[in-house]
């Protein structure tokens, strides 16, 4: 791997209010030259019923990456949330934030959000409409799932059903 992530942090507010912005400070070792930027892909699960509600809330290449620590923040805006259908909208859901080298994914984040009103009241007798400005994030930092994937960099072959991808 040409590539290693040391560090992806939320250093925007959490808890904090839906519609807040997001902020992570990622620290990533680069191991070799690279030829090409990374794509990052920041996606929102907006109901584990269907992918049609995921949401794409940000998408950007980052580089050129020097060999050795790089780091920035990656700033996004929250989900619409009328994108969100409402019995899915006040619950656990899923933020991934994907890696890509070339068009093929390295590394993918997903950290647990629990979705839910800022005042107990609210969520044991929830309103009929949303009420937005109620709503609050809090993202389980502390215990986000990896999953890495072999992928070919710029000095490795590429076997014939990657090359088709």
């Amino acid at each position: 791997m040409s590539i290693n992530l040391s560090e992806m942090e939320l250093v925007s507010p959490n808890p904090a209010q839906f519609t807040d912005v997001y902020q992570w400070r990622v620290r990533l070792d680069v191991l070799e030259e690279l030829k090409s930027d990374v794509e990052f892909k920041v996606v929102w699960i907006g109901s584990s019923s269907s992918s049609e509600y995921d949401e794409i809330l940000e998408e950007c290449e980052v580089g050129p990456l020097a060999v050795g620590a790089n780091e920035f923040v990656l700033e996004h805006n929250a989900p619409n949330w009328r994108l969100i259908p409402p019995e899915d909208l006040l619950s656990v859901t899923v933020v991934i934030i994907a890696l890509s080298y070339r068009g093929h994914e390295f590394l993918r984040v997903g950290y647990y959000v629990n979705v839910a009103y800022d005042v107990d009241t609210l969520n044991s007798e929830p309103p009929d409409t949303i009420s937005i400005n109620r709503l609050a994030r809090n993202i389980l930092t502390a215990k986000p799932t990896l999953v890495a994937n072999e992928i070919p960099w710029d000095n490795e072959p590429q076997d014939d059903a990657m090359q088709r991808e």
